[in-house]
């Protein structure tokens, strides 16, 4: 699997597609440092003058040889051996360039420059196009030093560079109707860059808005003297006067003479659909019926449920179902809601991908959350889009992402209901019937396997309470391991003790997909009444009532009545009828394991 480093954006190590988390500042900046110049024996002195800075105590070689050797050991699996080797008085970055994208971005620049040299407009186009779809943001996010605050700066300087190249390719290829957009945008972002306020100029020229393009020769020149205290540069004095002059040398080649580049991308970034998905047939139905209905407002479809109920899976089905309608394309974000180990997206993030997918340059993105999304909304005012807002966290970090235009269909999945979203359409998602249960086991392992067992079936989709994410661990067990019978797994999930240690499997847990929402409810500010109640609530075998859950706690109804909605917003209880709630069985035993790891804390600490 080949490893690679990604700085343009937020750091990134990444191998065989899927990102390997550096944590820590001093491992990141050192791993950051030695990518800028891969292969290349950088020495020690510098490398702890870099990351520890002019402050570095006397044990910093100490701590570099520390890093080297903890990075060594996450990153060498992935490598195949050594990543860091150790040279003379210093140590190298074993990658090829083009494994780190600033290089890769350096060299598809250069050979497009080349292109152009030798006449062949349209590769350049492809190749400065994939040179600027590297760019994720601002290059070294999160990247400490003063070495990565310059490099960040030089990186970002070729990234303008190399998008006013392809602009000029745009416009001379006769793109300037669509160019005219993009470049407004870009000189928004960078008043003082005088090369994309000329190439507005020419774009405004060759569509026939010649007193617009004299506008922006104004303007510049207002803003250059007020900024600067400086009258505008030669080149573009010289563009004004061919403009008032109407200078034949500004036209537009004959089409004949005329390179035609690549269409712009349309946005398809859903995920693939699920082979296996079952049932459903009621809410898929009522999914279509909303995303089609269009009635001249932006559509906003809000899917909720617990964690592992196949919110995301019923999503992207539908999703897949009504995208051809679709004219601009379809948009899709993973806002990390709930997603055990990562921090939630934030809205000015999410914006930042969204912006990017709908072709607007890394730097013209609004830094401020208010200007982005401003930004969006004009961007989707006129577009017909569906957008995928997958695994929300609430309604706080959607509200943001949601488009203006009539022609705009949303949805929403989340753990939380999204009550407070305004034209939201809802749908509360619940487990699985047992005889779908049933069909999703056997379609995952094989409908003659099931039918030979068909006993020990239903037995494993009771266990797993017809959830599918457990289901679909018990069949990749089952998958893993052909010599076993589905009445092996059946024992072993009737051990009540051990059935979330069972319903584990690779990367996916049914522990740590309740995990992720016990987790987020501990950090709210009222987290201490329902951090106490979730354990106890566990020892209950069925539903229960406020009034019991008061007595369990010795609390005032009113105040058990807040930490049992809490625990219903974050999916953790369900309603079991007027006044009653209940825990699904995989999420009681998850609260029963807190009971017991509470009280060893308290023996212990």
């Amino acid at each position: 699997m080949a490893l690679s480093v990604r700085v343009l954006g937020s750091f990134e190590v990444v191998s065989g597609g899927v990102a390997v988390p550096v944590a820590g500042v001093r491992r990141i900046a050192l791993l950051a440092r030695l990518a800028r110049e891969p292969g290349r024996i950088i020495a020690a002195e510098r490398l702890v003058l870099d990351v520890w800075g002019e402050a570095g105590t006397a044990t910093a070689g100490k701590q570099l040889h520390i890093v080297v050797s903890k990075l060594r050991e996450l990153l060498g699996p992935h490598h195949g051996g050594d990543l860091i080797v150790t040279g003379s008085g210093g140590y190298r970055l074993d990658l090829p360039r083009d494994q780190v994208d600033t290089h890769l971005f350096s060299r598809l620049v250069q050979d497009a420059r080349a292109a152009r040299a030798r006449g062949d407009l349209a590769g350049a186009d492809v190749l400065l196009r994939q040179a600027l779809a590297l760019w994720r943001g601002s290059a070294l996010v999160g990247v400490a030093g003063e070495w990565a605050r310059q490099e960040s700066a030089r990186l970002e300087e070729e990234r303008l560079t190399a998008m006013e190249d392809h602009l000029d390719l745009r416009l001379a290829a006769g793109g300037h109707h669509t160019a005219v957009p993009d470049l407004v945008a870009y000189v928004d972002a960078a008043p003082l860059r005088e090369r994309p306020r000329a190439q507005l100029m020419l774009a405004l020229y060759r569509s026939s808005r010649l007193p617009e393009a004299l506008v922006v020769y104004q303007d510049t020149r207002r803003v250059m003297i007020e900024e600067l205290g400086i009258e505008p540069g030669a080149a573009l004095q010289r563009l004004h006067r061919a403009v008032l002059n109407r200078d034949p040398g500004l036209d537009l080649r004959p089409p004949a003479e005329r390179t035609v580049l690549a269409p712009a991308v349309i946005p398809a970034e859903l995920p693939a659909d699920t082979a296996t998905f079952t049932g459903r047939t009621a809410e898929a139905a009522w999914l279509d019926r909303v995303l089609t209905g269009r009635p001249g407002a932006p559509v906003v479809a809000a899917i909720d449920g617990p964690g592992g109920i196949g919110k995301s899976a019923l999503a992207v089905r539908a999703a897949h179902a009504v995208a051809g309608r679709f004219a601009d394309g379809v948009l899709y974000v993973d806002l990390r809601g709930s997603t055990a180990g990562r921090t939630p997206m934030a809205p000015i993030e999410a914006l930042g991908r969204l912006l990017r997918s709908l072709g607007l340059a890394g730097s013209a993105v609004p830094a401020e959350l208010e200007e982005a999304a401003a930004r969006y909304r004009s961007l989707t005012a006129a577009r017909d889009l569906l957008i995928v807002l997958d695994n929300a966290l609430d309604p706080g970090q959607v509200r943001p992402l949601l488009p203006a235009g009539p022609g705009c269909v949303v949805i929403v999945t989340s753990r939380q209901v999204m009550t407070s979203l305004d034209l939201a359409d809802r749908l509360h998602l619940d487990g699985l019937g047992h005889d779908d249960g049933l069909a999703l086991l056997a379609r995952l392992v094989g409908a003659g396997r099931a039918a030979a067992e068909p006993e020990a079936a239903a037995q494993i989709v009771r266990l797993c309470g017809a959830l599918p994410l457990a289901l679909r661990i018990a069949a990749a067990r089952l998958t893993a391991r052909p010599d076993r019978t589905l009445a092996h797994l059946a024992a072993q999930l009737a051990d009540a003790t051990r059935r979330l240690d069972t319903l584990q499997h690779d990367d996916l847990a049914v522990r740590a997909s309740i995990a992720a929402s016990h987790v987020q409810l501990t950090r709210e500010p009222a987290a201490k009444d329902t951090a106490e109640l979730f354990p106890l609530l566990g020892l209950l075998d069925d539903s229960h009532s406020t009034a019991c859950a008061a007595a369990l706690m010795g609390w005032t109804e009113h105040r058990t009545e807040a930490a049992l909605g809490r625990l219903m917003s974050a999916r953790l209880l369900e309603p079991a009828g007027p006044g009653r709630y209940r825990m699904h069985d995989l999420v009681r035993l998850y609260a029963r394991e807190r009971v017991g790891q509470l009280c060893h804390e308290r023996r212990t600490g």
